[in-house]
């Protein structure tokens, strides 16, 4: 009985000990396949930040105006035509984009708008004061989105179907957040530019090419496209891209 007493001790002792051990690499184990799948999910959203950063920027310079300005090396301004048709009806305040027109992103107050004036044969420019839906009409049998102007229209104007333009002033800049961080924002300029709205960060500083533009131009001077450079750090994991995107007239 006490030969037996022993040799369970003993078995207990060792199992004990080899528990231990596999318990103790089994914990590192664990701990090094969190370690790595935080790696993994820091640089996702890494690269996830200066994609959007890209992609933003590369649709907003395909819808551009050639008046693309680049300013100092961390802004960059755009005039970005939103829609570009004919109006199904018009009156001296209001106008309608039919409902089968595509837009490149939805009109809003502030907007800028252009009607071709036939008698001064140039644009007749104003503004947005709001926009709507109309269901239904005799010249606009699908509805469409009303549009109220700021000032009325010139007589000079024709009231039958006309090519109108809407386009929208961005600045995409960087600023400094409140708690410290850097972020990509749009700044709606119509005419003064407002404050940032974020979207997308956090970047690093621009000291660290965070966020950098460079114009690119032909012989002539005539700006077509712009190196953009993205730096963005989460969780010590940096992600970087470098692209050169076009600069095209819609």
């Amino acid at each position: 009985m006490t030969r037996r007493r022993g040799t369970g001790l003993a078995e207990l002792v060792l199992s004990m000990a080899l528990g231990g051990v596999i318990a103790a690499a089994a914990t590192r184990g664990l701990v090094q396949h969190l370690r790595l799948q935080r790696a993994r999910e820091a640089t996702a959203r890494a690269e996830a930040i200066v994609r959007d950063v890209h992609d933003v920027l590369r649709a907003e310079l395909a819808h551009a105006a050639p008046n693309v300005q680049v300013l100092g090396d961390t802004a960059l301004q755009v005039a970005s035509v939103r829609v570009f048709t004919r109006a199904c009806q018009l009156d001296a305040s209001r106008l309608v984009i039919p409902a089968a027109e595509s837009w490149w992103s939805a009109a809003r107050a502030g907007d800028s708008v252009a009607l071709m004036d036939t008698l001064m044969r140039a644009e007749w420019r104003g503004a947005v004061a709001t926009v709507g839906t109309l269901r239904t009409a005799p010249a606009c049998p699908a509805g469409g989105t009303r549009v109220t102007l700021a000032a009325p229209l010139p007589p000079t104007v024709p009231a039958n179907a006309v090519p109108v333009r809407l386009w929208r002033v961005v600045r995409y800049t960087v600023y400094r957040a409140a708690d410290g961080a850097w972020w990509l924002g749009e700044r709606i300029c119509a005419p003064l530019c407002g404050a940032a709205q974020p979207i997308a960060g956090p970047l690093l500083a621009p000291a660290a090419s965070g966020f950098r533009v460079l114009a690119v131009r032909d012989g002539a001077g005539v700006m077509y496209a712009v190196d953009l450079v993205v730096r963005a750090v989460v969780d010590d994991r940096e992600v970087r891209r470098t692209a050169r995107i076009a600069v095209e007239a819609p």
